[in-house]
């Protein structure tokens, strides 16, 4: 296009110099010279007619006026320029004038009959062939230059219509290039650039149409089950890779009334029209899981895709788009919290969550005005008896909710993000009563903390040590329980993580040991001083059968890993019994040791045993 336009710009100036050039073009030149040999012919004519007495002089006189006014005009500074580039005709009309005038006495005193005009004759005749073959030049240099004129103004044209032409074909290509760019543009900002599925625009697009019409449907928003440990693990290429297959499966498992968009980085939503009934979600999750359930080979490792799946219908659990996608997304994240194979969307779940959203905010003013109460459940040893830590539980009686249990204020704590805060309130409370039992018990004493995930990062040391500091308490005075979840997430970080705090002198316990999420490869590496089993081995260990022999293979676990046991939940007397009969050194917890105590009960249960 730049060039065509360019061409056409050129031409454009071509043909207006050459109009210019038309323009300088004189025509008095030609003109006055064929004035000039008509006129000086006919004075001629008329000396030859006087001299035969058949006109007048004053005829004669007249046509000796119009002839000598002739060169003066020719020689004029109008014409003088264009003449000066023909010296020769320059120099022949200076002698016409010359001899024309010249003749002015004798054309005075002509008569008929005179011999004079012999005379007169001879001295402008020889100049009527000169004049005649300029006049003849003359006029067939115009007739060339308008030739040259027109062929060279017609080849312009030609070239100015082909240029003009090709500007506007490729203005046309232009401009269906930036449609189709328009279009790709289009396109991208309604498919996602990973996957090529339509985007949340997209599906936005679909939605708000049927929810303007009142049509039911069913939102099921899917994610891959630990698909941001295999980032961790593998890679974002290949766990690119992964989510392309994943929403390659899905989309090719849909049904003509199903549509299949992009939701956020990670997860997908199938739209399906007409799908309210339970049997219904169940029969389509059931075919999503179908589809999904052969293992998909990426770089030479095989995924098991198991989608985390959450079921939110229209218009039976929300009537607008935003509160459809919002609880979409609190089925999801409710299903992988609690590991189901999916999460149906119950209007009681938003009980809960205003549940917690008001614990989240009462929470803060709690922690200020020290209205946590803590309890505390004794470790003994297995044999003797001797009571060698406390662990610490958390209980808060909300003045509208009644007791919360630890087990939710952890959750809350963890989904507000207030749960350092939490721990380092409990820890200092804690070390505060610790400070006052150390010498009740006849031996050194520890406290037990369950670190939440949001803490565990490197440098929790530097956190922890001021604080035992504080109450003079020494490092091995804390003892940090870590779950499994959170130590498995990503082993090699966790080693790092765990050398800081063994540096620091402070022991540290595997929680919920045996609930299946261990590497058992990296078990030995890890400085662990104890491995605390999960409550839920003691039950149902009273008889023989498969509860007391998972219990004794986690006792020969512990044995191998070499590491010192802590049974919890032992609730029973005949579940100690049985433990006893397994074990000879373990430090027990449980109901039937000794319940959780407050803080106060603390000092007197501490000096009964050392009675």
């Amino acid at each position: 296009m730049v060039i065509f336009g360019t061409g056409a710009t050129h031409t454009l100036v071509s043909i207006r110099q050459h109009n210019t050039l038309l323009e300088q073009r004189t025509y008095e030149v030609p003109w006055s010279l064929m004035q000039l040999q008509l006129e000086m012919g006919r004075f001629l004519d008329a000396v030859r007619l006087l001299h035969a007495d058949a006109i007048r002089h004053d005829e004669l006189l007249l046509r000796y006026d119009i002839l000598w006014s002739r060169t003066p005009i020719l020689l004029s500074s109008q014409l003088k320029d264009t003449l000066s580039e023909r010296p020769d005709l320059w120099l022949l009309i200076q002698q016409i004038e010359a001899r024309v005038r010249e003749l002015e006495p004798r054309v005075q005193v002509l008569a008929p009959g005179s011999v004079t005009y012999r005379e007169i004759l001879a001295e402008l005749s020889p100049y009527l062939e000169p004049l005649s073959r300029t006049v003849t030049a003359t006029m067939h240099g115009n007739v060339r230059f308008y030739a040259e004129y027109d062929d060279a103004y017609r080849h312009l044209g030609q070239r100015l219509y082909i240029q003009i032409v090709g500007l506007f074909i490729t203005a046309g290509l232009l401009l269906l290039l930036l449609l189709r760019e328009l279009w790709r543009y289009r396109t991208l900002q309604l498919h996602d650039p990973l996957t090529g599925l339509p985007n949340r625009f997209a599906l936005q697009r679909r939605m708000v149409p049927m929810i303007e019409q009142g049509m039911p449907f069913s939102v099921t928003v899917l994610e891959l089950e630990d698909f941001t440990q295999h980032h961790h693990r593998f890679g974002f290429e290949v766990a690119d890779r992964l989510l392309q297959a994943f929403s390659r499966r899905l989309q090719q498992s849909l049904q003509p009334h199903e549509f299949i968009a992009q939701f956020g980085r990670e997860g997908v939503v199938v739209v399906a029209k007409g799908v309210v009934e339970l049997e219904e979600v169940r029969a389509q999750l059931s075919r999503f899981r179908q589809a999904l359930r052969t293992k998909e080979a990426i770089a030479a490792h095989d995924f098991y895709m198991t989608p985390m799946i959450g079921v939110v219908l229209y218009p039976a659990d929300a009537d607008n788009l935003v509160e459809l996608l919002a609880r979409g997304e609190l089925a999801l994240e409710l299903c992988k919290r609690d590991r189901l194979p999916y999460v149906i969307f119950d209007p009681s779940l938003l009980k809960e969550i205003s549940r917690r959203q008001t614990l989240a905010r009462d929470l803060p003013a709690a922690l200020d005005s020290d209205s946590l109460s803590l309890h505390f459940q004794p470790m003994v040893d297995l044999r003797g008896g001797d009571c060698h830590g406390l662990q610490v539980l958390l209980y808060w009686h909300h003045p509208g909710l009644g007791m919360i249990s630890p087990a939710e204020l952890l959750r809350v704590s963890e989904q507000f993000q207030l749960s350092e805060r939490v721990f380092l309130w409990l820890l200092n409370t804690a070390c505060r009563h610790l400070q006052g039992w150390q010498g009740l018990a006849g031996r050194p004493l520890f406290i037990s903390l369950n670190v939440p995930p949001a803490l565990f990062r490197p440098g929790l040391e530097h956190r922890l040590l001021p604080v035992l500091r504080e109450y003079g308490l020494h490092a091995d005075s804390l003892v940090l329980d870590l779950n499994e979840n959170t130590v498995m997430r990503d082993a090699y970080e966790a080693l790092t993580i765990m050398d800081g705090i063994q540096a620091a002198g402070i022991p540290m316990a595997l929680a919920d040991f045996g609930s299946g999420c261990s590497a058992w490869g990296y078990l030995p590496r890890m400085p662990l001083s104890w491995l605390k089993l999960d409550a839920t081995f003691c039950n149902g260990i009273e008889r023989p059968g498969e509860p007391r022999r998972q219990l004794e293979a986690l006792f020969t676990l512990g044995q191998l890993l070499q590491r010192p046991l802590i049974c919890s939940g032992v609730d029973h007397r005949g579940e100690l019994e049985v433990i006893r009969g397994m074990a000879e050194e373990m430090l027990v917890q449980g109901d039937h040791i000794c319940s959780p105590l407050a803080a106060v009960e603390m000092s007197d249960w501490l000096k009964s045993r050392r009675r």
